[in-house]
């Protein structure tokens, strides 16, 4: 996923890369994996520590909320100033020209504002900062309650990005903290019964895939000789392309529609299981390196918002052929994956060298209450 968001965000398309990851156009993106991915692992991280006390786990959680709140503070000024004294402030949008510096790092400092492709941060912030709360009900056996209240801020979310995706992150931190009993209610159904469900999910998610996918390549294609095509076929892409605004009303990302929502879950799913199943050997084919950005997804989080950056500012030229969006690409992933493997052998060298990332743990023996 954090792949998929760096070759989504130095978007340069066409190229090999974009047709396997819909060019951030489809129904559903790689972020909202990352975001329930991040609850999930919250959720089982911190259940599997609970004998400590919550003491602990409150310090912990607002400790790397504190972490967050820096990074995000650092990153969002640093790029904001850099930027100025580059001359280039429109790279990505967002950013006053000229700038009144003394409003914009109060609104940094208080999280209202977040600049360059980092801005996740400041969202997982504020998540961080109410995670103890939504943990402790947990704690408590009160999952309806916490699933409700997160409901009902999605539902008078307005046009809130937090309020919105928070229902992610927390619904995550449910399902991690309730892993086991998660994993092991699948495991008891009949395998008939099993066989069924995951046919029909992978049934709903290929079809649904298909269509989006058909919308991002298909319907720009036919969109881009409209004028030009025959009459039926005019007005199947006249059809299409209001049904597809209509789909999109209730798909729209940054408020988290209902139908992307429920497009997620499938998707998501799916995918997971695939994977599952899959995992040694797509780990033997991709030589670990999937492997090795999971294991530090905070750090390459970070250094892929610098590798998008100085990519825009410096190395992204106006106009690019197909081969040559495709070698940008390629360089801006290896950048990202030899800077990880870098960051790895610090972190072994110096041990205290570390921005902590999520652990592969999902499949590993889950410790009981």
């Amino acid at each position: 996923m954090l792949a998929i968001m760096l070759i989504d965000h130095i978007e340069l398309y066409p190229s090999v890369f974009d047709y396997f990851t819909g060019r951030g156009r489809l129904f559903v993106s790689a972020a909202e994996g990352f975001f329930f991915l991040s609850g999930i692992l919250l959720g089982i991280v911190y259940r599997r520590r609970i004998t400590r006390g919550a003491k602990y786990i409150f310090g912990r959680m607002w400790l790397r909320a504190g972490e967050l709140y820096v990074l995000a503070a650092v990153t969002t000024i640093g790029y904001a100033l850099w930027a100025t004294w580059a001359g280039n402030t429109t790279i990505k949008y967002g950013l006053p020209n000229p700038a009144d510096w003394g409003e914009l790092i109060k609104q940094t400092l208080t999280l209202r504002y977040g600049w360059g492709w980092a801005d996740f941060l400041m969202r997982f912030c504020i998540l961080m900062l109410a995670a103890p709360v939504v943990f402790y009900g947990l704690v408590r056996g009160h999952w309806r309650l916490v699933i409700s209240l997160s409901v009902i801020t999605w539902v008078f979310r307005g046009e809130n990005f937090t309020y919105a995706w928070q229902l992610l992150f927390y619904g995550g931190m449910v399902a991690g903290y309730y892993w086991g009993e998660v994993v092991g209610y699948f495991a008891s159904l009949q395998p008939r019964t099993r066989i069924l469900l995951n046919r029909w999910l992978y049934i709903l998610a290929g079809v649904s895939f298909a269509i989006s996918y058909a919308v991002v390549y298909l319907l720009s294609y036919l969109n881009t000789y409209i004028e030009s095509l025959p009459g039926w076929l005019w007005s199947v892409t006249a059809t299409w392309n209001d049904w597809n605004e209509y789909i999109w009303e209730y798909a729209e990302k940054w408020t988290l529609g209902p139908l992307r929502l429920m497009l997620f879950i499938i998707w998501f799913s799916a995918l997971f299981i695939l994977i599952s199943r899959h995992e040694a050997r797509i780990n033997k084919l991709t030589y670990g390196v999937l492997d090795l950005l999971g294991r530090n997804s905070l750090f390459v989080y970070i250094l892929h918002s610098f590798i998008v950056f100085v990519f825009y500012l410096y190395i992204i030229p106006d106009q690019t052929t197909r081969l040559w969006s495709f070698v940008i690409t390629g360089v801006a992933l290896a950048w990202l994956v030899g800077g990880t493997y870098g960051y790895r052998w610090l972190r072994q060298k110096y041990p205290r060298f570390a921005v902590k990332g999520a652990y592969r743990i999902l499949s590993k023996p889950f410790q009981s209450r």
